[in-house]
């Protein structure tokens, strides 16, 4: 789905943060 990069973490939140997916789960 996404990868543990800006990019993936930037597609679900409106802010891009240098963290990896789990920051967001």
């Amino acid at each position: 789905m996404a990868t543990q990069t800006v990019e993936g973490s930037s597609r679900f939140n409106p802010r891009p943060k240098p963290t990896t997916i789990g920051s967001f789960l």
